[in-house]
């Protein structure tokens, strides 16, 4: 499978409190890395259902928030994105 759901670590605040995203994850070559996301978009029960496996199975993924830096780019509110840049 070339992708899957995961709940990417974004931000913790100063008291510890983690705040994450449900993305959709991909891989860029035959590697086990996923190495890019985009926000996820849950259309049925049943994507609903397999997101939650697969953050049930994986966890909170780190790889973004350890390799680069996030920022908020403000939409509509209460709505943003997160724009990744890798550290380096």
């Amino acid at each position: 499978m070339n992708w899957k759901y995961g709940l990417i670590l974004v931000e913790v605040s100063e008291d510890g409190e983690q705040l994450c995203e449900l993305v959709e994850l991909y891989k860029l070559d035959d590697s086990d890395t996923y190495g890019a996301f985009c926000r996820a978009q849950i259309m049925s029960p049943e994507e609903l259902q397999r997101a939650y496996h697969d953050v049930e199975r994986d966890g909170v993924n780190r790889y973004f928030y350890d390799h680069g830096f996030f920022t908020r780019q403000p939409r509509e509110l209460p709505q943003y994105e997160w724009d990744w840049r890798p550290k380096g």
